[in-house]
């Protein structure tokens, strides 16, 4: 009987609504019962995707033409999870920005903030990560605002995700400790429980990938004591044995394996089973455990019945490493070949260099030109992720800086108050400076301990007294002139200090402190690749080569040094499309030939080309320059 009288009730709205030039016009009782029919008629679970569709967008049509924000809204947001439950989620996120948009305009703060959650959801799921990121950041503030703890750590969990996705662990490492921090303040309940867990595991994985293993332990071992659930006890017992397997403490990781297996018996899925049951034999293997490729290869026949891809991938790359290890090229090509076609189906590229990487050890000569290719790709992809990430960053911090900025003039109007600011910021600058310089000069004298290199510290204060006389004491002075002179050009001196900071920094990068307690391959290559553009690439060989432990701090800084000089020389006047750096290990010194194809010049041993050879012989090392108009410049270091 019900469902005659609803079938009644949408034929009678269908036939009887009036048309005229403006469209559809219904009124009172008539028009709400009418939206409220297409409304719950799209949440009908009997009625198939499409007349859920077409229901919602009468609905948003009669709303939108009536003058109903408030149907019109939730219509929006009716139509947008459609879209993501029958997984279009290009749609789904289209929906969900022209919900934000209306929103806006009518300042409903509850349906913004649900306009955000959708965009943040339906983007993540899309794998556009920098927008869900972004989206996710907004939707933190709004939680914040709204004082909406359990929203907000929420958030920071899926904003620390996609920042290790894009391989940013540092900064993923950060986010997941300021919502631990928050969840430190909370009363412990289930859902807070969830979340801490949540948190520390991902916290573990982090430190497991920077080699901070014993922090990953101590966290799994902690999570342990509490957790109860056999389902998180199965993801703690899997990444602690994750652990001590990136150790190669194979029978340690055999133990907390088995656990998952049992645990996964009792659950009684299949793909838990497969899954624990392949991780154990594995790690079995790597100590000639019995039946390990018996219970591979069960596994494996497991997975198969489900058909899941990614399940599938692992057991052919793990049955590929069993072979590998045992020296059996045959069998371990023929499953290395089984997970590259089945990276063909799911278009993970990353699965793919690893499925490459197999084939390529069996002796597949002609896939290193594919694997070269998609190394190169996602490292590009990789290094514009990370750009962009900054650039959002970057963006935000702006906003809030501008936003506070905006509040602190509604506040106080009032001129004094904005010429004080004025000064304040001058003292700080000023002050920022000077710090900055007296820092460099302290560093810079004290590491200097060789009669020989007295002078060339007298000539680097020198220079750098005069650029701060020249660049910035005159431009302070210039600002003081404008602030006795005009009241009225606050904003204009704002830029002018910013002008004068711009330089500050630039005279600190040039004799900036090297921390030699860092990997010094990594901060070379670190320094070289500062200097790499679209239209100048810098290659190096033989750096990884080098011992360098072996070689003294006052020679590193003085390659550092040396180096740097010529690639700053390079940027500025050479215009070189390419620059090759060979290090060599000749006896007990160390030789680097210096190459470039740009405009050359007149050898004149002068200013930069002459510090740098002060540098190298004080060091009792040499260097060579050769140049000819055109034909490049080369320089060879030995020290």
């Amino acid at each position: 009987m019900k469902v005659i009288k609803n079938a009644f009730l949408f034929f009678y709205l269908i036939f009887s609504i009036p048309f005229n030039t403006n469209g559809f016009k219904l009124h009172g009782q008539a028009l709400n019962d009418s939206l409220n029919y297409y409304y719950e008629f799209s949440k009908d679970a009997v009625k198939d995707n499409d007349e859920k569709l077409n229901a919602i967008n009468r609905l948003i049509y009669l709303a939108h033409q009536n003058d109903k924000i408030e149907f019109l809204l939730k219509g929006l947001n009716r139509k947008s999870f459609l879209y993501y439950k029958i997984g279009d989620y290009n749609k789904a996120i289209s929906v969900a920005n022209t919900l934000l948009e209306e929103s806006n305009k009518v300042n409903d703060s509850s349906k913004i903030v649900l306009a955000y959650r959708r965009l943040a959801d339906y983007s993540r799921l899309n794998d556009s990560l920098l927008n869900a990121y972004k989206f996710y950041q907004k939707h933190k503030d709004l939680n914040l605002k709204l004082k909406d703890s359990l929203g907000v750590i929420r958030d920071l969990r899926f904003m620390t995700s996609i920042q290790y996705k894009l391989g940013l662990l540092y900064e993923s490492e950060s986010l997941a400790v300021e919502a631990i921090a928050i969840l430190d303040k909370l009363p412990v309940d289930t859902r807070t429980t969830e979340a801490r867990i949540g948190l520390s595991n991902h916290l573990g994985i982090i430190y497991n990938q920077l080699g901070k293993y014993n922090g990953a332990l101590a966290l799994y071992n902690k999570l342990l004591e509490t957790a109860t659930d056999i389902h998180h006890l199965n993801i703690i017992h899997n990444n602690k044995a994750n652990v001590y397997r990136e150790q190669k403490k194979y029978k340690l990781a055999a133990i907390e394996f088995e656990t998952v297996y049992k645990n996964s018996l009792k659950i009684n899925d299949e793909q838990h089973i497969a899954r624990a049951l392949n991780n154990l034999a594995f790690v079995k293997s790597k100590f000639d455990a019995p039946n390990a490729l018996d219970d591979l290869m069960t596994a494996l026949n497991i997975r198969k019945r489900h058909h899941d891809n990614k399940d599938l991938f692992s057991s052919y790359t793990s049955l590929a490493e069993y072979y590998k290890d045992r020296g059996v090229k045959k069998k371990m090509m023929h499953f290395a070949k089984k997970a590259y076609n089945v990276t063909l189906k799911t278009k993970n590229y990353l699965d793919r260099i690893i499925a490459l990487s197999f084939l390529i050890e069996a002796g597949e000569i002609h896939d290193i030109i594919e694997y070269k290719k998609l190394t190169d790709s996602i490292a590009k992809a990789k290094q514009s992720n990370e750009n962009k990430f900054a650039y959002i960053k970057y963006n935000y911090i702006k906003k809030e800086q501008e936003a506070r900025n905006i509040e602190l003039k509604f506040k106080d109007s009032q001129l004094m108050a904005e010429k004080e600011k004025v000064k304040k910021t001058v003292f700080q600058f000023v002050g920022l400076g000077i710090l900055l310089i007296s820092i460099f000069l302290y560093f810079l004298v004290r590491s200097r301990h060789k009669k020989e290199k007295l002078l060339q510290v007298y000539n680097t204060e020198t220079r750098i007294s005069k650029k701060v006389h020249d660049e910035v004491a005159n431009d302070i002075y210039h600002v003081m002139t404008k602030l006795q002179g005009n009241h009225k050009k606050e904003t204009e001196v704002l830029d002018d200090l910013e002008h004068i900071y711009s330089k500050t920094r630039d005279i600190s990068k040039e004799s900036s402190i090297i921390d030699l307690n860092e990997e010094f391959e990594s901060l070379l290559y670190d320094l070289l690749q500062t200097y790499h553009s679209k239209d100048t690439s810098v290659i190096t060989k033989g750096l990884k080569d080098i011992n360098w432990k072996d070689i003294h701090d006052l020679n590193k800084t003085a390659i550092y040094r040396v180096l740097q000089e010529l690639m700053t020389n390079m940027k500025k006047h050479s215009k070189a499309s390419i620059v090759v750096l060979k290090f060599e290990k000749v006896k007990d010194k160390i030789s680097i030939q210096y190459n470039d194809n740009g405009v050359g010049c007149e050898i004149k041993k002068h200013n930069g080309l002459q510090n740098t050879e002060n540098r190298i012989v004080s060091h009792n090392g040499t260097i060579t320059f050769e140049s000819q108009i055109n034909k490049g410049f080369k320089a060879k270091i030995t020290i």
